[in-house]
């Protein structure tokens, strides 16, 4: 059973807590230990209070836990962090002491439990299985995360032995993601920044990726080094016209480009494309009868609204 929500998918697995901590695709994580909907999602406090009054309710975890493990409770309400009442928490602790022996710890826990509430009229309390990342400090300036470069990939549909091509490859996101979890194929990246190129380069060497990840000097606008109709697919993100200075307009820059997309596609090959210029873009596969859109995903990216745009060659 799968329920898909705003940012949010219920489903069921029989797979251990360890596979689904790695799943590539997803940010967070959380073993729903009770779901709620209608009038007993109305709020957090009815959601915490159902669970006080459930006396029936497991609250055994997905994971073993260790003598002297901590724990925590975190509530949100419509994807905010919020405060319940302070004697509502207390017992909602003690309850969750008494049924795991965990040790409270509000600060730095190893183990957390959240009250959550949806405004489409569920609610969940659930534990979470995975761990917050802090991107700020892994990820390079721009990067995309690395959940949301697997799932451009996945859109792509990869094959075995296909010629796959991120042209606005900056820091590799995409083109990592593609050569570490599908199938083998030759992945190559490109950009008109040496400098980003020669780090990419050391990049693909330490994480050992050479065989898979071929790093190239080129213009996306001018990809004169390939074939018509040579490449399968293409994924990239290539400049929204925000950060990075343009030598033409980016009407021009966009209508080029996708031009030189088609030339190079093969029949049937995928193009997906990550962008914020949705009216742009939009304009321009209006007047282009060779690019099939095959479906559209509104996204938010780093507050900003943006597109993923799935298009077929034909």
């Amino acid at each position: 059973m799968v329920t898909a929500l705003d940012g949010l998918v219920v489903y069921e697995s029989n797979a251990p807590a360890a596979v689904i901590r790695n799943l590539p695709f997803v940010t967070n994580t959380f073993y729903v230990l009770k779901a709620f909907t209608g009038d007993k999602a109305q709020s957090v406090e009815s959601i915490a209070r159902d669970v006080l009054r459930d006396r029936v309710l497991d609250c055994s975890l997905p994971f073993p836990v260790k003598p002297g493990h901590s724990f925590r409770v975190v509530v949100s309400r419509a994807s905010e962090l919020v405060a319940i009442k302070n004697d509502l928490m207390a017992q909602m602790e003690q309850w969750i002491r008494s049924r795991t022996g965990l040790v409270l710890n509000r600060s730095k826990p190893d183990i957390q439990f959240w009250v959550l509430q949806r405004t489409e009229g569920h609610g969940f309390f659930s534990v979470r299985i995975t761990r917050h990342k802090s991107y700020d400090k892994i990820l390079r300036k721009g990067e995309l995360r690395p959940e949301l470069a697997n799932i451009l990939c996945r859109l792509s549909e990869p094959s075995i032995d296909e010629l796959f091509l991120d042209p606005f490859c900056g820091s590799g996101s995409i083109p990592i993601q593609r050569a570490k979890y599908f199938p083998q194929g030759l992945v190559i990246a490109s950009d008109n920044d040496k400098g980003i190129v020669n780090s990419l380069r050391d990049r693909v060497k330490e994480l050992r990726l050479q065989k898979r990840i071929v790093v190239r000097y080129d213009d996306a606008l001018h990809l004169n080094r390939y074939n018509d109709a040579s490449i399968h697919k293409i994924v990239t993100d290539p400049p929204w016209g925000h950060f990075v200075e343009l030598k033409m307009p980016l009407e021009v820059f966009y209508r080029q480009m996708m031009s030189e997309f088609v030339r190079v596609l093969r029949e049937n090959g995928r193009l997906v494309l990550l962008t914020a210029q949705t009216s742009l873009t939009d304009e321009i596969l209006e007047g282009c009868g060779k690019l099939k859109l095959s479906r559209k995903h509104n996204i938010l990216l780093s507050g900003k609204k943006a597109s993923v745009y799935v298009l077929v060659r034909g």
